[in-house]
C-alpha cells in the first residue's frame, strides 16, 4: 500500500496527547500536588519525600505540568500557577477538583450508556444532577464553583456584548452563586438583578456576593423554576440552563419565562450550541455527550432548534450570536401587545 501524505494524523497525536495531559492533572489532584504547593514553593526531593514517590518518574511528570501550565518552575523549585492556585487546591473556594473527578467516572461509564441511554448518574445509585448536589453544601458549592469557572470564559462578553441599555432589571434564573449577575451589573450599572435558583444555591450566593462587594447590587429570590413562577421583568437568562433538560422540560422554562417578562422584554439564552451541519465545533458535542452522562434528559442542541422553542413560546426577533470562545448567545423579544 503507498504511504499516503494527505492524511493528517496529527488530529489522532493531539487526541492521544490531550489525554495523557487529563491523566497527569488527575493524578496531580489525586496525590494532592496542588494542596501541597498551596502558597509555597518546593524542589523535586522535598516533593518526592513529602508525597513518598519513586525518583524516576517524578521529574518529567513535574515538568509536563509545568508545560501546560499548572505549575511553575523557577530554578529548582515547583510552585502553583495561578490557575491551579484558584481552582486545583481542594481547600480554595473556587476549587472545581470534584468536578474532574467526578468527570472520569462519568465518562468510564460511556460504553454502557451508548447502549441503554441512560445517564450515568442515576445508574450509579445517583438521583439527578441538582438533587445529588442538595446532599450537603460542600457539594453544592463545588457545583457552583464549576458553574463559576464556565462562566467566567463568557460572562464578561455577555455584560459587554449583548445591549443592556433598555434593560432596568433582569432575572438569572438558575443563576447559583450570582457571578453571571455581577458581571452584568458591575458592567452596566444602571441595571437591577435577581438570581432566581433553589434555596440551597443562596449561601454560595451570599458568600460569593459578598466577595466580590456585589451584595447591594444582585438581589436572590429561592424557588423551583419549574413549579414556582419566576419574578417579573425586562430581561430574563438562562445561562448554560437549557442543556440540563428535556425538549418538554425546556418548552415549559421558556414559556415561565415569556409569562413573566413585561411586554417588549428580553430572553437570553446561553449554552454550548451545536453547529448546524454536526461536523464542527467538537467542544459542543462533547459537551452534549457530558450532559447526557449527567442528566436524564439533557444534552445539546443548535442555535436553530434554540430559536425555533422560542418562537413556539411566542417570542419575536430572535437572534443568535457568538458568545466568548465556545458558547452562543441566543434572544428572543415579548411582543409589546402581550
Amino acid at each position: 500500500m503507498a504511504f499516503d501524505d494527505t492524511l493528517d494524523r496529527s488530529a489522532i497525536w493531539k487526541l492521544g496527547i490531550s489525554f495523557f495531559g487529563y491523566m497527569s492533572l488527575l493524578t496531580a489532584m489525586e496525590l494532592r500536588l496542588f494542596d501541597l504547593l498551596a502558597g509555597r514553593a518546593a524542589t523535586v526531593a522535598e516533593i518526592r519525600a513529602e508525597l513518598e514517590l519513586h525518583p524516576r518518574l517524578l521529574p518529567d511528570f513535574l515538568d509536563a505540568l509545568v508545560a501546560v501550565g499548572l505549575l511553575r518552575r523557577e530554578g529548582d523549585r515547583y510552585a502553583n500557577s495561578a490557575l491551579a492556585e484558584e481552582y486545583f487546591r481542594c481547600d480554595a473556594p473556587t476549587s472545581i477538583v470534584r468536578f474532574f473527578q467526578g468527570a472520569r467516572r462519568r465518562w468510564e461509564g460511556l460504553p454502557g450508556a451508548l447502549k441503554t441511554g441512560e445517564s450515568q448518574v442515576l445508574v450509579r445509585g445517583g438521583s439527578d444532577m441538582f438533587a445529588s448536589a442538595h446532599r450537603g453544601q460542600e457539594v453544592w458549592r463545588s457545583l457552583m464553583s464549576w458553574f463559576d469557572y464556565l462562566g467566567a470564559m463568557k460572562n464578561p462578553e455577555l455584560a459587554r456584548e449583548f445591549d443592556w441599555s433598555g434593560i432596568v432589571d433582569f432575572v438569572d434564573a438558575g443563576g447559583g452563586s450570582g457571578t453571571a449577575a455581577a458581571h452584568v451589573v458591575r458592567e452596566n450599572p444602571h441595571v437591577r438583578a435577581t438570581v432566581f435558583d433553589l434555596p440551597h444555591a443562596e449561601p454560595a450566593f451570599e458568600e460569593q456576593m459578598a466577595r466580590l462587594g456585589m451584595r447591594e447590587k444582585v438581589s436572590f429570590h429561592a424557588g423551583d423554576f419549574f413549579t414556582d413562577p419566576l419574578p417579573r421583568a425586562d430581561a430574563i437568562l438562562f445561562s448554560a440552563i437549557l442543556h440540563d433538560w428535556d425538549d418538554e422540560q425546556r418548552a415549559a422554562l421558556l414559556r415561565q419565562a415569556f409569562d413573566a417578562l413585561r411586554p417588549g422584554g428580553t430572553v437570553l439564552v446561553t449554552n454550548h450550541m451545536i453547529d448546524p451541519d454536526r461536523r464542527g465545533k467538537a467542544s459542543s458535542l462533547l459537551v452534549s455527550l457530558n450532559m447526557m452522562l449527567i442528566t436524564p434528559g439533557g444534552g445539546g442542541y443548535t442555535t436553530e432548534q434554540c430559536r425555533s422553542w422560542l418562537t413556539a413560546a411566542g417570542f419575536v426577533d430572535t437572534g443568535a450570536q457568538p458568545l466568548g470562545e465556545f458558547e452562543s448567545l441566543v434572544t428572543g423579544r415579548k411582543p409589546d401587545d402581550r
